[in-house]
């Protein structure tokens, strides 16, 4: 699997593969062939420990032994130079905005699952050195099905080739490595860091199978019954209407878009952004609900989401004639709890996602629930779902959606 990694010419590449299954020499002797005189190449390493234990060491060790090694300048991060004329710079990804810079003909990101999404892209938007299109590889052991690397080498984009290998594959490993550490591990956890799989993580609330082909869709259906329109603004309580902020915690502001049809199937796509202030979010809540024009537009209205939901009436009775069919639900159960309702339009296949960003961003948040860092999108759908039954006239308990008045 080496070879083929190797010989590969796609764009973006990703060696995935057990716990000593040979990513980093890979990814390194990879990088030394490929390098070209006069050209600028970035390796990528997760932190500094990771960096001078193993990224640089490895490196170094193989452009020695294929006699290309020239030398190091090693402060404040190594910037090797092969005798090939090629220049290897070395960075850390702990600050992936640190890793603008030249232009770049390559990059090798190792360890590339340690590190953030945004280390990925930045270095993507630097391969252009001398006006022709870089290429990128990455070396890593499986974090998950919703896992940024997953989503990037796993799913068949375009340019994007992925070669897979298990701790067993390595002859160079002691003779009993992998099945000694197969002792040791157990379930998917074994499959991950042994057989190198992307797997569901241990303890997500519902099976693998609820996520296959089935769920996804491009367009709208026909014979829809009701279109609801649900926010969950993920601001704090002290956030004002016009400030610039972020939502806390990497939080996205999250729109459920819903159609139910006659059949009880839901329909959702998701708009979901971690970089929408305020202002943003009236402003794309209400063009959201002009492109469709949905019986219901529903706002959690918890602290300071009162405030908002008296913004959208604002905006909206200034630029528009009609009312705007605007709810507001206070959530008093715990979000796992509100959550957990999806699972039976999941189990019998009346959940349809459509495929865009924050579709997958929705299916990727429902596949690791309760274990996901962020379930934003799983929350807009459930408030959703609540509004519908509503309008349906089924009776949701204490947590009744309220007309928001003027």
């Amino acid at each position: 699997m080496q070879a083929a990694f190797r010989r590969s010419n796609s764009l973006y590449r990703a060696f995935v593969g057990g716990r000593g299954a040979g990513k980093s020499w890979i990814g390194a002797y990879d990088l030394v062939r490929r390098a070209r005189r006069g050209r600028t190449y970035l390796v990528g390493s997760p932190t500094g420990v990771l960096l001078n234990d193993t990224t640089y060491p490895t490196f170094k060790a193989i452009a020695e032994d294929l006699g290309v090694w020239g030398g190091a300048k090693l402060t404040p991060y190594p910037n090797v130079t092969l005798t090939t004329g090629a220049t290897i710079r070395f960075r850390t990804a702990e600050d992936p905005e640190k890793l603008r810079g030249p232009n770049l003909t390559g990059v090798w990101l190792d360890e590339a699952s340690l590190m953030e999404e945004g280390a990925y892209k930045i270095c993507l938007g630097s391969l252009r050195e001398a006006g022709e299109q870089g290429w990128l590889s990455a070396t890593f052991t499986p974090k998950g099905l919703a896992h940024w690397t997953y989503q990037c080498f796993g799913t068949g984009k375009p340019d994007t080739e992925l070669f897979h290998a298990t701790t067993a594959d390595n002859p160079f490993n002691a003779a009993s490595f992998a099945a000694t550490l197969a002792r040791q591990y157990a379930g998917r956890f074994a499959q991950q860091e042994l057989g190198g799989e992307f797997v569901a993580l241990e303890g997500a609330e519902w099976p693998p199978d609820y996520f296959g082909e089935h769920l996804w869709f491009d367009d709208w259906p026909p014979g829809e019954m009701l279109r609801v329109l649900a926010l969950d603004p993920s601001k704090g309580k002290d956030a004002k209407v016009a400030e610039p902020a972020k939502s806390r915690d990497g939080d996205d502001s999250a729109f459920a878009d819903v159609t139910l049809t006659p059949d009880g199937t839901l329909w959702v796509d998701v708009d979901a952004n971690n970089a929408r202030d305020v202002t943003g979010i009236v402003r794309d809540g209400l063009a959201l609900y002009r492109s469709r024009r949905h019986h219901a537009f529903v706002v959690e209205v918890n602290q300071f989401q009162a405030m908002l939901a008296s913004e959208f009436l604002r905006q909206w009775s200034a630029a528009e004639q009609g009312p705007l069919p605007l709810y507001g639900i206070t959530n008093t159960d715990p979000k796992p709890v509100r959550i957990r309702t999806l699972g039976p339009y999941l189990a019998q296949r009346k959940l349809r996602v459509r495929d865009t960003p924050g579709g997958r961003k929705l299916v990727t948040q429902l596949r690791d629930f309760p274990l996901a860092k962020h379930d934003d999108c799983p929350d807009a759908l459930e408030m959703a779902v609540r509004m519908l039954l509503h309008l349906l006239g089924e009776g949701v308990g204490g947590t009744e959606p309220q007309l928001v008045r003027g």
